[in-house]
């Protein structure tokens, strides 16, 4: 994903179908004609660079996932030491839950996410290509606690990903289910997932 070079006029068009999502449209029965006037470029255009409506659909969605990924991964490491990195990351998470036109969240909302993901999965690359680009940012968080003597547990790489991975987890279901824990508040969920992270790191 990272290497691909778009031109204005599929950039346009990607930019048009998650307006249209984000205005409500449902993917599955929005018309390559809808999707031509909201890019601002005729109908033919569309299919000058994309075989069916399906695969614009399916590129704009990506495109916009990696550009909400860059996004996020620029401000974790805008961000100098691990406590701030780790807290940058949960609360990229709430932005993203609270936010209605966040693409998952929009994705989610039209409510044939399996569909879509038989769109997406023609894309074989896509679900290693993001492990990988996750398991980064992990393994840097990681390498700066090690560097500012906050994590001295020796274990093996899987285990010390698990344990970042699992805290996450476990946010993310406080986030899903907040009225089950009215005695938590979204910064003390945030805290004892960070002191779970040092706890079983040390």
């Amino acid at each position: 994903m990272e290497n691909e070079n778009y031109n204005d006029k599929e950039l346009a068009i990607f930019n048009g179908v998650i307006d249209l999502i984000k205005k409500g449209a449902n993917i599955y029965s929005v018309t390559v004609s809808e999707i031509a006037k909201a890019s601002g470029v005729g109908k033919g255009t569309i299919y000058d660079y994309f075989s069916t409506k399906e695969e614009v659909i399916s590129k704009s969605i990506l495109y916009n996932i990696e550009k909400e990924t860059n996004c996020a991964i620029s401000r974790i490491e805008s961000k100098t030491d691990f406590k701030s990195q780790y807290y940058e990351a949960l609360k990229i998470i709430v932005e993203n839950f609270d936010n209605k036109f966040s693409t998952i969240n929009l994705l989610l909302s039209t409510g044939s996410f399996d569909e879509l993901y038989e769109y997406i999965i023609d894309e074989k690359h896509i679900i290693p290509y993001y492990i990988q680009r996750i398991e980064d940012v992990i393994d840097n968080l990681l390498l700066m606690g090690y560097e500012e003597g906050i994590i001295t547990a020796e274990e093996n790489q899987y285990y010390k990903r698990m344990v970042i991975t699992c805290s996450i987890a476990g946010f993310l279901s406080y986030i899903n289910n907040k009225e089950r824990y009215l005695d938590i508040d979204t910064q003390k969920a945030m805290d004892m997932s960070y002191k779970m992270v040092i706890k079983s790191l040390n």
